[in-house]
């Protein structure tokens, strides 16, 4: 059985797999466009990434984080950037359904990155949330190059826990830690 996760963004979207009875997750990112590739690009490049992924590694779950919701737009984050990471993520879910995916399912930031660097004070900036997610990775025994790919391995990390009931064999000799940050 495989499980693949996804922190989607059009400009580099993190991805981590783990197939059942491996020791490690694989994990890196795909580049889906640019400001100047159309949406119709974007989600053809995301098909052939999930396709070559498929191919090598039979895909069963995909777990990806929920794409904002528009009462929560802050920051760069606008309404044509709503519009393609939802675009994309209803991309997932459609290859899924064709693929013959056992589920798609979206996770909210708030509940993965909460169990993966622990609880984190209001406001926090999202700066210091990714680089205590490249943190907990590296803890782990992961080395993440950018934070998208450490926020997919986050995602995975607490889908194969809260939704799979499984532990796997990088968390299996964890003992209590600390929160990252101070709660």
């Amino acid at each position: 059985m495989s499980y693949l996760s996804l922190d989607l963004s059009k400009r580099r979207s993190g991805w981590a797999i783990y197939r059942k009875g491996d020791e490690r997750l694989r994990s890196g990112t795909w580049v889906l466009g640019s400001e100047y590739t159309t949406d119709g690009q974007t989600y053809l490049k995301l098909h052939q990434h999930l396709m070559d992924m498929h191919q090598l590694c039979p895909i069963e779950h995909v777990y990806l984080e929920k794409p904002i919701h528009p009462v929560n737009l802050t920051g760069h984050t606008n309404i044509d950037t709503l519009r393609i990471l939802s675009g994309i993520a209803a991309h997932v879910h459609s290859f899924g359904a064709a693929m013959g995916f056992r589920s798609v399912t979206e996770i909210n930031v708030s509940s993965w990155r909460r169990d993966f660097i622990g609880p984190q004070k209001r406001g926090t900036k999202k700066v210091t949330l990714k680089a205590l997610t490249m943190e907990r990775c590296r803890q782990l025994g992961f080395n993440p190059r950018y934070d998208d790919e450490a926020d997919a391995i986050g995602i995975l990390d607490f889908a194969l826990d809260f939704h799979e009931h499984i532990t796997p064999p990088w968390r299996a000799n964890e003992v209590l830690r600390p929160a990252l940050g101070g709660a």
